[in-house]
């Protein structure tokens, strides 16, 4: 319990911040997983006192203090642009390898090089200020066939730090299509005076002081790094090795105290959505989800369900889908029968919820099938 609720303080989820503490909140989290730009929003919401999408889409579009783009796990995130060199100097060879490996795997380029020709042609295109693909492609006179080829080299050239996202169409909680930009323009520059080596180590500190206790596994799964490479890091700290859920685990040293006194907390009661960043954590789950309930969160197809935080652990899921016009149903399945006090949480959340989004919201409950 004491490794849970210390990662719930640190993700800001047992007690909400200040909306003057969303960049703070960003990196804490070490990025919002941004898997759906809805799923992203109510991440924030769900930490962040008086929030609303205009202050995410400001602080996105116009002010650019965060930043969208490819990062851990090959992966659409949400990250401080002041963070955004140390991440892209501590994981940039070991994505570019991941993404390699599949796109030779599947066959969609049969050299590593092979699309690098056309990076100057994208750049060149976004001089003048952002696009959408189906702009780019228009100006490169190519046609619909050619779209997937597009998108991957956009993608290719996020992940080597050239592009991020840049604005989106359609409403703010459902994106139809994204512009890019040359990150060069976008973004003013934050020189960065250290190694790949000493980034990676940066990096994992971050991670612990958000994740820990951790395992060499739990950052490579997170970060998209090779066990092998996460271990090196690992052995190159000075760490503190703790037992969670039977398991040897390894802490920063300042960070023992403060596990030791999160054993004292209470936890919280948050709608998580998909993707949730701290569901995405580790690759050991036990410490917030019942393994008889993994499935039901990790679904077929790599969809990770919105899920009910109930004190320290995970004990639902929920889902929220458009009906007519602004009107919403929000369907909760909660894996057991709740207290008062749950349900009530749960009510408030909602209400909350509510006032976030501005949907006219139904909910729906369906009873847990081991009480049924």
């Amino acid at each position: 319990m004491a490794a849970a609720l210390f990662n719930l303080e640190r993700h800001h989820l047992v007690e909400r911040s200040p909306r003057s503490r969303l960049l703070d909140v960003v990196d804490d989290m070490l990025g919002v997983n941004a898997q759906g730009i809805l799923n992203a929003y109510l991440s924030l919401w769900s930490r962040i006192k008086r929030l609303s999408p205009n202050h995410l889409d400001e602080a996105l579009y116009d002010r650019r203090e965060l930043v969208k783009t490819w990062l851990m796990r090959n992966t659409v995130h949400i990250v401080s642009s002041r963070l955004l060199p140390l991440y892209r100097r501590a994981l940039l060879t070991a994505l570019l390898e991941r993404w390699n490996r599949w796109a030779m795997r599947v066959g969609a380029k049969a050299e590593v090089d092979e699309w690098r020709p056309l990076y100057q042609r994208v750049l060149r295109l976004l001089d003048d200020g952002p696009l959408t693909i189906r702009e780019m492609l228009t100006l490169l006179g190519w046609g619909k066939a050619d779209r997937l080829l597009l998108n991957r080299v956009v993608r290719e050239m996020s992940l080597m730090g050239m592009l991020c996202h840049a604005g989106a169409l359609g409403p703010w909680y459902h994106a139809a299509e994204y512009r890019f930009a040359r990150i060069d323009r976008w973004l003013k520059p934050i020189p960065l005076q250290i190694s790949e080596e000493e980034a990676g180590r940066e990096l994992a500190r971050r991670y612990l002081r958000a994740y820990g206790p951790a395992s060499p596994r739990d950052f490579a799964y997170w970060s998209g790094m090779r066990v092998r490479e996460a271990r090196e890091i690992f052995e190159s700290l000075n760490l503190m090795e703790v037992e969670v859920e039977g398991e040897r685990l390894l802490l920063l040293d300042e960070d023992v105290d403060p596990l030791l006194e999160a054993s004292e907390g209470e936890g919280a009661v948050r709608l998580l959505p998909a993707f949730d960043s701290l569901i995405m954590g580790h690759r050991d789950k036990r410490r917030l989800i019942p393994p008889r309930y993994k499935s039901r969160i990790f679904l077929p197809r790599g969809d990770v369900a919105a899920t009910l935080l109930l004190g320290h652990r995970i004990g639902g899921t929920w889902s929220l889908k458009k009906q007519r016009g602004n009107r919403w149903l929000l369907t909760l399945s909660p894996f057991r029968p709740l207290t008062r006090g749950e349900r009530e949480g749960i009510e408030g959340e909602i209400e909350r919820l509510r006032g976030f989004t501005g949907f006219e919201i139904e909910v729906q409950w369906r009873q847990s099938k081991e009480h049924s």
